[in-house]
């Protein structure tokens, strides 16, 4: 971690600090718990959010392996077209947030992949960052920062990142607008927003399949979810994904355009949409905004490849903050 970036936000003034010491204006701490920043003290969550939390608890997602080590997690990433571009997209030296970063894979293939970035990690849940936490001890990551948080109320300052990444979160909290706004406000100045979630179009074909599997006991969806199908992937983490995909206790799915609007109103630049993934071009290359039609049309295309979409309708619109912006 660089000591000359400040990130963090005081739990007691909010003011710039450094997690390690106490704050020097009003001399609040932060509890360390296996190298986990935890920035939630007793009585600070929702029971919307405990509720999320405690299903997390029982299956931490996505499970690591008991093999896994720095290189298979880069290998495993770079099989990704998204995340490739992701990482080549990203400057060696940026300061970059994972907001709901669950078992933090993500951010773990940030930092490994460039040892100068600063990566910081954000979750609510304590199993999943203790799996991160593990991880990361093993494989000696010295750039990743792991911080329990509320969404709601992140412990960074903001406009402090270059880079801002949060995906497969905001449709499991009770209110993705100002889920959305509060991940938005960490943007720095030039820099750029990944937000992924459950669209609702594209998330048609997994609804149907969900359906399907309590009708029948779910049987059928080990050959209708192609991550189910999958020969290379262990029997454990084809649970952590039963669990996740079809007994959330949390879930909402979110019109493409709605979304997007969150975002411009609060001044965003349009970039692109995920998929697709980028293959040549950079994922912050800007590419021409499509027109009420051609959303419409993306969005139905993105329902009719739910029966080979692993991601199960995740999409994820990119877009910048000017750099003339003002800092909120």
């Amino acid at each position: 971690m660089s000591p000359s970036r400040l990130l963090f936000a005081c739990p007691g003034c909010a003011r710039p600090f450094v997690p390690e010491e106490a704050c020097p204006a009003c001399g609040a701490t932060v509890a360390v718990d296996r190298t986990i920043l935890d920035f939630l003290a007793a009585g600070d969550r929702t029971a919307e959010a405990r509720e999320v939390e405690a299903f997390y608890e029982r299956r931490p997602f996505p499970g690591y392996a008991p093999g896994d080590d720095a290189q298979t997690l880069l290998d495993r990433s770079r099989r990704s077209p998204f995340l490739v571009s992701l990482d080549r997209s990203i400057p060696s030296d940026a300061a970059v947030l994972d907001c709901g970063a669950g078992t933090s894979q993500l951010a773990t293939f940030l930092a490994l992949a460039a040892p100068r970035r600063t990566v910081v990690a954000v979750d609510g849940c304590r199993a999943s960052l203790a799996a991160a936490a593990g991880f990361r001890a093993r494989a000696k990551i010295d750039n990743l920062r792991l911080v329990r948080g509320d969404l709601f109320a992140l412990p960074v300052l903001p406009s402090a990142f270059d880079v801002v990444i949060c995906r497969g979160v905001v449709h499991h909290t009770p209110d993705p607008v100002r889920a959305t706004n509060e991940v938005a406000r960490r943007v720095a100045p030039g820099g750029f927003i990944v937000l992924g979630f459950y669209e609702n179009v594209a998330r048609g074909f997994h609804r149907a399949r969900r359906v399907l599997a309590r009708a029948t006991g779910g049987r059928p969806i080990r050959f209708l979810d192609p991550v189910l199908r999958r020969a290379d992937l262990d029997p454990e983490k084809k649970e952590v994904w039963i669990a996740d995909q079809y007994e959330h206790p949390l879930e909402l799915m979110l019109p493409f355009p709605k979304v997007w609007h969150w975002l411009e109103e609060q001044g965003f630049e349009w970039v692109r949409s995920v998929p697709p993934a980028p293959t040549s071009d950079e994922i912050f290359d800007p590419t021409p905004e499509p027109s009420a039609v051609a959303m419409w049309m993306r969005r139905v295309g993105w329902c009719l490849a739910g029966f080979n979409d692993e991601d199960a309708g995740l999409v994820a619109v990119v877009a910048r903050r000017p750099a003339n912006q003002d800092r909120a």
